[in-house]
């Protein structure tokens, strides 16, 4: 039997000088044997008064703001990560993520690909996220597992909304296709909306939309939408088994609908980016934000991917003998589908999207003004009730563009 590989120690990698070098600079870390910074982390990217406390660092594209605590709670392992300013995270792994200003993760945290939580956002202890977007002041409990899922609501810290503790979002279906939810939508970016309040030990089914101000009580199980202001008791009674074959597929409307709705609250909230923070961010904050725009991306690909698989399967679910008739009724709209694959995964990738269109000029211009004194929540927050309608109306025509494109291939499907 040979021996196992000997890994490089700390000090063996250039640790300590890469270390020495940050506290020079005014970084404040506990020491090299708490703290590893690889050889591919530009250490000017560590900006001066961020403290790291237990960390593993690595990645070309790793960033860390002032102020921010790394590892308050055990060791941090972070690649190719973005975070903010004054940003405290514990114990856990963090991969392609991005964190803005005054985020607070609790310990044992698994944040993956996709991820972006916005200023203010909270999640507690044992959280599970991937594709995932939680925008200003969003908080989560603790135990809770969310991939695929983009949340807004709320108007600021105090008025926010919420996912109670022990809740979890089931991606996956008994086809094994996996879906996304929307809570919220990206009209909920202008902190002008009523909050979402998501009960402890609830468990969400994909594809949800709920809508602002809905209400989910607690030990729910939730397998359709929510309207709007809308308080809901989901726990479905037991039902007889039934037949089930993975292949066959019936009704796609409201998968694919509600699949369109959220990419395109996350084409609007990538325009919302690109057109409004980044223009008007300050130097430091212009490489974050464009690191939030990637995220997005990411998540849409993945959407529309995922959405892809299931058009492909149709194929098998048409060769299958009709069970009582109940697969032929929705034959003509799998048929379409599968004649539309290559329209409806351009539109949803973006690549069919027209010139996204300006934000409207008087809602630029008095974002502007305010941006020259106060930082991007405030600034909303002062906006004039006219200025808000423009770019709430800016933001659900890009939004709802998908939708109306989705919904029109359905409509050919009619019998």
């Amino acid at each position: 039997m040979s021996e196992p590989a000997q890994l490089p120690s700390f000090d063996e990698s250039g640790n300590r000088e890469r270390v020495a070098r940050l506290v020079e600079c005014g970084v404040e870390v506990w020491g090299p044997e708490r703290v590893y910074v690889g050889a591919d982390v530009p250490l000017e990217n560590i900006q001066a008064g961020a403290v790291l406390m237990n960390a593993i660092i690595t990645g070309k594209h790793s960033r860390i703001g002032a102020h921010s605590r790394i590892g308050i709670s055990g060791n941090s392992t972070i690649h190719d990560c973005q975070i903010g300013e004054k940003v405290e995270i514990g114990a856990g792994l963090f991969h392609e993520t991005t964190l803005l200003d005054g985020v607070k993760v609790r310990g044992f945290a698994e944040f993956r690909e996709g991820t972006l939580l916005e200023e203010q956002a909270e999640v507690g202890h044992s959280v599970g996220l991937k594709n995932t977007v939680l925008t200003i002041a969003v908080v989560a409990g603790s135990l809770i597992n969310f991939c695929d899922v983009l949340m807004t609501g709320g108007t600021s810290r105090n008025d926010h909304s919420e996912i109670g503790s022990g809740t979890v979002h089931f991606n996956f279906d008994s086809h094994g296709d996996k879906f996304g939810s929307l809570l919220g939508d990206a009209v909920g970016l202008l902190l002008k909306s009523n909050r979402i309040f998501v009960g402890g030990n609830c468990g969400l089914v994909a594809p949800l939309h709920l809508d602002f101000g809905a209400v989910l009580a607690a030990g729910s199980t939730l397998r359709r939408d929510i309207a709007e202001s809308q308080l809901v008791h989901s726990r479905e009674p037991e039902r007889k088994p039934e037949p089930f074959d993975p292949d066959i597929y019936y009704d796609l409307r409201r998968k694919f609908l509600n699949t369109a709705r959220l990419i395109g609250a996350m084409i609007a909230m990538r325009a919302w980016y690109r057109m409004v923070r980044i223009p008007f961010a300050d130097r430091g904050r212009i490489a974050l934000y464009g690191f939030a725009d990637q995220r997005l991306a990411t998540h849409i690909s993945h959407r529309a991917n995922e959405l892809e698989k299931v058009i492909v399967k149709l194929d098998r679910s048409l060769s299958k003998p009709a069970r009582e008739g109940a697969v032929r009724q929705f034959e003509k709209q799998h048929r379409l589908l599968l004649a539309k694959k290559e329209e409806i995964c351009s539109f949803l990738e973006e690549r069919q999207q027209s010139e996204t269109s300006l934000p409207p000029d008087d809602f630029v211009e008095e974002y502007e003004r305010q941006r020259l004194t106060f930082r991007h929540a405030d600034a909303l927050k002062n906006l004039t009730e006219a200025n808000t309608k423009l770019a709430a109306g800016w933001i659900q025509n890009i939004a709802m563009e998908p939708v109306f494109k989705m919904e029109n291939i359905f409509q050919q499907a009619q019998p």
